[in-house]
């Protein structure tokens, strides 16, 4: 009889079980193909040993000191660190939210920053807006002051300008990342279809050529007793010619000149 009833309950439960897998064949959820992209946040990397401890016991991770090389909290809210960041202890990988951070390690956090150089410009300007070509009339003084500045508007005016001739579509991405082994040079948000290399334009040479004057002059000294001593040039011969310029849109111009043999 027992025996009777354990067959039956398990008859039950196969035919309880292969209805379940037959239905998760047939109505398998399917997920629409998402569009993937990139954020940057701002990442405090922590070496230190002594504050890595606090950082850990402060936040309560049960993690061994001994054994961690680093930790790392990513600003994710983008506001500045602090509650609901997340902390990744290294080299396990572990994962953490920070819940509430102390009064005291709060303030620290919210004084962590990064030295940067941001610039935010409308579509319609050119790369020769941010060029600094005004760099020719500032003295040395003035460049070292001003260096950053210009170095940047110099590189953006370079990858704008090469932006804009070789990709014409928007929108469009990039990140470019040095150190000392190589740099990380990466391109996203665009459409394949919309790239077209156009190689860069000759130089163009000067409108107007560059002429060099030689001149010879033969000197002599004549010595006066008990006066001063006098430096006496002779002038052996002028002679004048005309240098014709390349046609104008007005009349042909002319530059008259003294050469001194």
């Amino acid at each position: 009889m027992n025996k009777l009833i354990r067959i039956q309950i398990f008859s039950l439960l196969l035919l309880l079980i292969l209805p379940a897998f037959s239905s998760a064949g047939q109505d398998r959820p399917t997920v629409a193909e998402p569009e993937v992209s990139q954020i940057f946040r701002n990442i405090a990397e922590i070496t230190d040993r002594a504050s890595i401890e606090l950082i850990l016991n402060d936040f309560l991770i049960a993690e061994d000191v001994d054994q961690v090389e680093r930790i790392e909290i990513i600003d994710v809210s983008n506001i500045g660190f602090g509650r609901d960041d997340i902390v990744v202890v290294y080299p396990s990988l572990n994962v953490y939210i920070v819940e509430q951070p102390s009064r005291e390690l709060a303030e620290i956090m919210r004084s962590w920053g990064i030295q940067e150089q941001r610039r935010d410009a409308s579509n319609e300007l050119t790369p020769d807006y941010f060029y600094p070509d005004f760099a020719d009339t500032l003295t040395e003084t003035e460049i070292q002051e001003r260096q950053i500045e210009l170095v940047q508007s110099s590189i953006i005016s370079d990858l704008l300008e090469s932006v804009n001739r070789n990709y014409t579509d928007l929108p469009f991405s990039l990140r470019f990342e040095r150190d000392h082994e190589g740099f990380t040079f990466q391109m996203w948000n665009y459409d394949r279809d919309a790239f077209s290399f156009n190689p860069r334009p000759p130089a163009v040479p000067d409108s107007i050529g560059v002429y060099d004057f030689i001149y010879m002059v033969s000197a002599d000294t004549t010595i006066i007793a008990d006066t001063l001593m006098y430096d006496i040039m002779y002038i052996s011969k002028s002679v004048q010619e005309i240098i014709q310029l390349p046609p104008e849109p007005a009349d042909r111009q002319e530059i008259r000149t003294t050469r001194l043999p």
